[in-house]
């Protein structure tokens, strides 16, 4: 024979008042991350966002070597690339501006420009491997990381 251990309700006695079992609330569903984008973002994370990237952008430039060939052209892709990092950075600043959330979503697209800048400038033979290559390389990775958490909070 199996027996099944099964709770019993209190049933209240007299005088009392009946209990109510603690039911837990129902989860709320996540909120899609590039949900809304036109939906607000807060003050203090646009501020975080424009300092982060004036941050990031200054040091990497310290710290970058000069060229290894400094006559060689300009790859075109990372012209291309340098073109695509401006153009978010407009769309971040109009975001910005306008506290909408697109704002965190054009610095993460930013972000992972600048990572593959990072990634591609020694790969190309542009610069040497070194020391500012992490440095960059960290502060690519921030970026992004600012930007999603900026994107979660808002």
């Amino acid at each position: 024979m199996i027996v099944v251990d099964r709770e019993v309700p209190e049933v209240p006695s007299e005088g009392q008042a009946p209990t109510v079992a603690s039911v837990p609330a129902p989860r709320q569903p996540r909120p899609k991350l590039f949900g809304d984008l036109a939906g607000p973002l807060g003050i203090t994370w646009g501020f975080a966002l424009v300092a982060a990237w004036v941050v990031v952008v200054a040091i990497g430039y310290a710290v970058e070597p000069a060229p290894v060939d400094p006559n060689a052209p300009v790859p075109l892709l990372a012209a291309l690339l340098n073109s695509a990092l401006l153009a978010t950075w407009g769309a971040m600043a109009a975001g910005v501006v306008q506290r909408r959330r697109f704002a965190a979503v054009a610095s993460m697209v930013g972000g992972v420009v600048l990572l593959a800048l990072t990634v591609a400038c020694p790969a190309s033979g542009h610069h040497s491997f070194g020391a500012w290559w992490g440095v960059q390389l960290a502060g690519a990775v921030g970026l992004l990381a600012l930007s999603s958490r900026a994107l979660r909070r808002s």
